[in-house]
């Protein structure tokens, strides 16, 4: 979640009201938006490095945001053990230590900023544990017009106690270049006036890679008014059938975390009125309370919630030839052509060399024109391609994720 409510601050803080079972967090109007703390913490039941994010907002017309840093964080929990969390940079806090939240214990939220302001959280403990059941890929159409691949959840707790559910997910895909460069860079041998160029081996080019994106919407689910706690077929996650991301081999992580109501409608709320398409047309702004208070001034408005959540995960595996048998793969997600630069040109300038200097092209092959497949009117001594083309840890990794499995 790292990141989110911060996100959505730049949206615009607007309150809807909520029309559910849930209670609506009450909020109070404020003339002028001034700088707040914003916090986003949450620990799980998994025995790991915790994290906590701290930012601050600023007033929306100066668009500017800051994170937090030297602040002391601490949590603390019903038996008096504390856990400290140290400043790891771009306003990430770690807990020192890996350590699980624990069933039946609370846990609370301390934070000392560095000009010496204290606040803390209302205290907090798991409500339940449910596991995710399955998760399947399924080729359908979304509201009949696009196409694509339905991550779909499926999950039963028998207790019903669970109740209130967030998901994120972790998708990595595999990439493969359609122009393989086979493991070879071009590199400048001398610059202009005597120009030359080579091609040699590097363990840094790969026409395989692997990339990993984490989502970045607030999703949901409820169960409370169902007569069963059991979630079915919930899609997690719609992924275009056009998107590259699909082309080779695809897998996601599915996490799902257990909330309490509170938090739930916190999370609800945020996400209802930052995807409203009128926004700015409504009549009051304010701030969404959350659990966190300032313990020396009781008008200052903290931003964020402190949650403690079980967790469940499960991982998925799938091709684009499982769901698309026989079919065209997308497009890759860069035009690629093939160039040859010359060494040199009538206006003294080495096209070769300024774009290998740039890093803007990839080598393909050696080019001695004889054949002149692509009929160059002018050619180099290399075939390149767009950079990416050839060489995916442009923007990628060639590192086999730990988990992949083919």
């Amino acid at each position: 979640m790292n990141t989110i409510i911060y996100r959505f601050l730049f949206v615009g803080l607007f309150l809807l009201a909520l029309n559910s079972c849930t209670e609506p967090f009450e909020f109070e109007d404020k003339p002028v938006f001034e700088s707040a703390l914003v916090i986003e913490a949450r620990i799980t039941d998994q025995n790991k490095i915790q994290n906590i994010l701290i930012s601050r907002s600023f007033p929306l017309d100066t668009i500017i945001s800051s994170v937090e840093v030297g602040a002391s964080v601490q949590i603390t929990d019903e038996t008096g053990r504390t856990f400290d969390f140290e400043d790891v940079g771009n306003g990430n806090y770690n807990s020192r230590i890996p350590f699980a939240a624990e069933q039946d214990r609370s846990y609370t939220l301390s934070i000392t900023t560095s000009n010496g302001n204290s606040y803390i959280s209302e205290p907090s403990s798991i409500r339940a544990k449910s596991n995710i059941d399955e998760i399947i890929a399924v080729r359908e159409f979304k509201d009949d017009l696009e196409e694509g691949v339905f991550i779909y959840l499926n999950s039963f707790d028998p207790t019903n106690s669970g109740n209130y559910y967030l998901y994120e997910y972790e998708e990595t895909y595999k990439i493969i270049t359609p122009l393989s460069s086979r493991g070879f860079e071009a590199y400048v041998v001398s610059p202009l006036p005597t120009p030359a160029v080579d091609y040699r081996l590097s363990d840094e080019v790969s026409a395989i890679c692997y990339s990993t994106d984490n989502s970045k919407k607030i999703i949901q689910t409820s169960t409370i008014e169902l007569g069963e706690d059991r979630v079915s077929r919930f899609p997690v996650r719609f992924i275009d059938r056009e998107n590259y991301i699909l082309s080779h081999r695809y897998s996601i992580l599915v996490k799902q975390f257990v909330q309490s109501k509170e938090a739930y409608t916190y999370y609800k709320t945020l996400n209802t009125f930052s995807s409203s398409e009128s926004l700015f047309s409504q009549v009051q702004t304010g701030f969404l309370e959350g659990n966190i208070r300032s313990q020396q001034n009781n008008n200052e408005k903290v931003i964020g919630f402190f949650e403690v959540n079980s967790v469940s995960e499960k991982r998925l595996f799938f091709n684009y030839e499982d769901l698309f048998p026989g079919e065209e793969i997308p497009n890759y997600i860069i035009d690629c052509s093939i160039v040859s630069p010359p060494l040199a040109n009538e206006a003294g300038q080495s096209p070769i060399i300024s774009l290998i200097e740039a890093n803007a092209v990839d080598f393909f092959s050696v080019y001695d024109g004889e054949a002149n497949p692509l009929n160059f009117d002018i050619f180099g001594p290399f075939l390149m391609t767009p950079a990416g083309c050839g060489d995916c840890t442009r923007f990628s990794s060639k590192i086999v994720p730990e988990f992949w499995e083919e």
